[in-house]
């Protein structure tokens, strides 16, 4: 049942003016909202304006797609090389060797459902030489789509022709050669042939290391027997800038270093074949079409949404079945989109120089520069923000409900995110007052990356107290009055922390210790301590029990110690952990957060998986686009508070049966099927206790899927179930772990702190 109705509201998902430069584009002239509904029971409406396209079936990733109409047909290799007539060449097509796999064949499939899918509802996103661009594209053969496919889905780099095993040597040469020409609209090519070679060592590389010494020689070069193939390539290259004798009389135009690199690059080519390289403004704009299509943030990598899409495809993993109900304004405009995806690059770019050894000062001297690419556009956001304040107050999570998690896929968001990498390196580098300031600046907004405030307070306290404090010395008054004024900032910072309710709870703990540190170290009396009732937050102490065993030393340093189990058997600080608790009647897992996660998504299978506007945009998603954000709960209230009621009430054995049996073996969020059913179903039975955690988890997924203890066990006899958290010598129970074992004692639920130490369990029996 297809349902549409006339919208009147403004589209909500408005994205700050970060280029105020920029020309915007017409945004789609559709006015009015489609809703599919596949379920005719389902007889929902949803609130707000968005544009949802309509789907005709129900998806699950791993059955088959439809196959395109015009896959049968055959075209002549002749009829190829004729461009004139895009209509001719779509009416036919050459079909795919008959070596082809369905596994092959999934990646054209997977390519031409993003490009049917996004034209067909978001080409508002793409300029018109992009459109003609794509256009070209879907008009070329299927062989010639299926081999740029998989040259897309390979390390940009020249490739030789005669190398490329996908098919017939013939279909496969001509199709290169449909890929390396321009349309009869001078679109540009797919692919680049030898001529737009900039570097001869790109071509040199090619060679096979039996050519490239052959061709060393030729040129003349010597002793090059047990060298590498960098070296070769060099001395190569080095000779060819070097002018011979007679060019010094001759002194023609011809002879420059560029034209005698050029002419390398041919005498290559004569033993390569054609080479080819795919033309990376094509390559961006598929990467924007993806993005576009998967609302996939994450670089091309292991988990990458496509290919994990024909993953899904061949049926190597399978994704949970539900109704996609695609919208079309999660992005505003093209320049929007643009400059997303641009922000984004610069922050994994970021994420990745942060990955090194402080040691390494020019890794991190880079990240400081991308960061300093971006402060001033940073600053005339932050200006933007604060004028459209002024208009209005700036609701709370709470309020903005589905809309906030939509700031994710705006530039300001991407902006955010260099920023904060900004903050990290400015503390690596020790440029601790640049620092100061970045924090600042990221505390000033409130649109963005909400739940990180709560670490951005506690850098700033620290830097007041340690790294921006003066250090002492006897009888300097003027040194004194400083360090007092630094303190007093803390202090400050602690106090406007403690105010700031997007802080989260796990961090209000530290806050608060900070804060009466700082003020001890004020003499500030305790009449005039802050009070403030988020300051009063104390988490209740668990028990603890310890076990004894023999450490073996581990032969890394940097892995996590040994010890010696039963029969001898080396184990994890857990697994001897468990045999101890064995010995006390209880069996068990070392779960950690995979049995609170699997057991919630589980229990709300149905609910997380609820058809709504934009949240299941594909049929290869493990989970909705809102999922850890605050919004999941907020536009889902009235469902989960009635699913918890349920659990309360001690219905709930019937919904992880369902679940278990629907989901089984399904790529979903948080589920691990490692996990028995009747593991689950024992570990279940708390009832009232189960709905508090998943009242928990359902608020604040993202934060509470870390953890929790490390064991779940149970006692075969009594019932009873218990949770542990495992600690061997020097380990410390973390602030998200102390927050769980407050959650979990507060509902009466039984958990303790496992110590294991060193020594002989026989010397320390325990009662």
């Amino acid at each position: 049942m297809i349902r549409k109705r006339n919208s009147n509201k403004e589209n909500k998902a408005v994205s700050p003016n970060i280029n105020s430069n920029a020309r915007p584009l017409k945004r789609s002239s559709r006015s009015e909202s489609a809703v599919v509904v596949l379920d005719s029971s389902d007889d929902s409406e949803f609130s707000d304006g968005s544009i949802v396209e309509v789907m005709d079936l129900q998806y699950s990733a791993s059955y088959p797609q439809r196959k395109r109409p015009d896959e049968a047909v055959v075209l002549p290799i002749s009829a190829m090389l004729d461009l004139g007539n895009p209509a001719a060449s779509r009416s036919e097509s050459v079909s795919l060797d008959e070596q082809q796999t369905p596994e092959r064949l999934s990646y054209l499939q997977i390519f031409d459902r993003v490009l049917e899918t996004v034209l067909r509802g978001e080409s508002h996103l793409f300029s018109e030489d992009e459109k003609e661009t794509l256009a070209s594209f879907s008009s070329l053969d299927q062989h010639s789509r299926y081999l740029y496919t998989r040259l897309y889905m390979r390390k940009q780099s020249w490739i030789r022709v005669s190398s490329l095993k996908y098919g017939d040597k013939m279909i496969v040469e001509q199709s290169c050669k449909l890929l390396c020409r321009r349309s009869s609209n001078n679109t540009e090519p797919l692919l680049l042939t030898e001529t737009e070679i900039e570097d001869c060592n790109d071509a040199l590389h090619l060679l096979t290391s039996p050519e490239l010494k052959d061709f060393a020689k030729k040129k003349g070069l010597k002793q090059i027997a047990n060298k590498t193939k960098d070296f070769i390539c060099e001395m190569i290259t080095k000779g060819a800038k070097q002018r011979t004798v007679m060019s010094f009389f001759k002194q023609t135009p011809e002879d420059s270093a560029g034209r005698r690199l050029s002419g390398l690059v041919q005498e290559v080519s004569k033993i390569t074949g054609p080479m080819v390289h795919l033309n990376p403004a094509i390559v961006d704009l598929f990467a924007r079409l993806h993005m576009v299509f998967f609302r996939s943030l994450a670089p091309m990598g292991v988990d990458n949404a496509i290919k994990l899409a024909i993953l899904a495809v061949v049926g190597q993993i399978k994704f949970p079945q539900y109704t996609v109900a695609r919208s079309v304004d999660l992005f505003v405009s093209r320049d929007d989109v643009v400059l997303f995806k641009t922000l984004m690059e610069v922050g994994f770019k970021m994420a990745e120089l942060g990955q090194f050894s402080v040691k390494d000062v020019d890794r991190h001297t880079e990240g400081w520069s991308l960061y300093l690419d971006h402060n001033e556009m940073w600053a005339n956001h932050i200006e933007s923000l604060r004028k459209n304040a002024c208009k209005k107050t700036a609701p709370l999570p709470s309020r903005v409900g589905v809309e906030y998690w939509r700031r994710h896929f705006i530039p300001g968001y991407a902006l955010a995110r260099i920023v904060e990498g900004g903050a990290k390196f400015a503390a690596n580098l020790k440029m601790f007052d640049e620092e100061e300031r970045i924090l600042q600046s990221l505390l000033s907004q409130t649109a963005y990356r909400l739940n990180r405030r709560g670490d951005w307070y506690g850098r700033l306290i620290l830097l007041y107290t340690k790294h921006l404090r003066p250090r002492q010395v006897k009888g300097d008054k003027e040194l004194e009055r400083r360090i007092r004024q630094s303190m007093q900032r803390a202090r400050d910072t602690c106090i406007r922390a403690l105010d700031d309710d997007h802080v989260h709870r796990v961090s209000l703990r530290a806050l608060t210790r900070q804060l009466r540190s700082i003020e001890a170290k004020l003499d500030v009396g305790v009449e005039n301590q802050y009070e403030h009732p988020r300051a009063q937050l104390e988490w209740r102490e668990a028990p603890e029990r310890t076990f004894f065993g023999v450490r073996i030393l581990c032969p890394n340093r940097h892995g996590p110690s040994m010890w010696d189990g039963n029969d001898d058997v080396p184990c994890s600080v857990e697994q001897l952990a468990l045999w101890r608790y064995r010995d006390q009647g209880y069996v068990g897992l070392h779960s950690e957060n995979a049995i609170v996660r699997t057991l919630f998504c589980l229990l709300f299978w149905d609910i997380i998986l609820h058809a709504m506007p934009g949240v299941l945009d594909t049929e290869y998603q493990s989970q909705p686009l809102d999922m850890n954000s605050e919004s999941f709960y907020y536009s889902r209230q009235g469902l989960i508070d009635q699913r918890l009621q349920d659990i309360s009430g001690g219905d709930f054995e019937s919904h992880i049966r369902r679940s278990y049996d629907i989901g089984y073996g399904t790529t979903c969020v948080g589920v691990s099927w490692d996990f028995t059913l009747e593991q689950l179903l024992t570990i279940s039975e708390v009832s009232l206790r189960l709905a508090a955690i998943c009242s928990v988890m359902a608020k604040e997924y993202r934060i509470k899927s870390s953890g929790f203890p490390d064991l779940c066990m149970w006692n075969p006899v009594t019932k009873k179930i218990m949770f542990a958290e495992v600690k061997g010598p020097k380990d410390k129970l973390s602030e998200t772990q102390r927050d769980w074992i407050d959650i979990l004692l507060s509902n009466d639920i039984a958990v303790e702190v496992c110590l294991v130490r060193e020594g002989d369990s026989r010397d320390h029996e325990q009662e």
